[in-house]
């Protein structure tokens, strides 16, 4: 199940990984944090949010559900082709 899971998030992400970056980078800002802070609490490296934020490396699903309950949202705002 797994397996499948991530698969799917591939795909996904391969096709959204610009809309992913980007919305990462509005919520922080809207929250007013820095990529140190929201690192901090993830427990992940800045370099780490900072490539999640430009598009080089796209967030496991793991990871895209903790940035989604740091955020106060869930994984489609984050997805979405639209950030509202």
């Amino acid at each position: 199940m797994r397996e499948i899971v991530d698969k799917n998030l591939d795909q996904l992400m391969n096709e959204s990984g610009f809309n992913i970056a980007r919305n990462l980078k509005i919520l922080r800002r809207d929250r007013n944090v820095t990529q140190k802070e929201v690192a901090q609490h993830l427990n992940i490296d800045v370099t780490t949010l900072s490539h999640y934020e430009t598009g080089i490396r796209m967030p496991d699903i793991d990871t895209l559900i903790a940035l989604a309950k740091y955020y106060d949202t869930n994984i489609n705002r984050i997805i979405s082709n639209n950030l509202q």
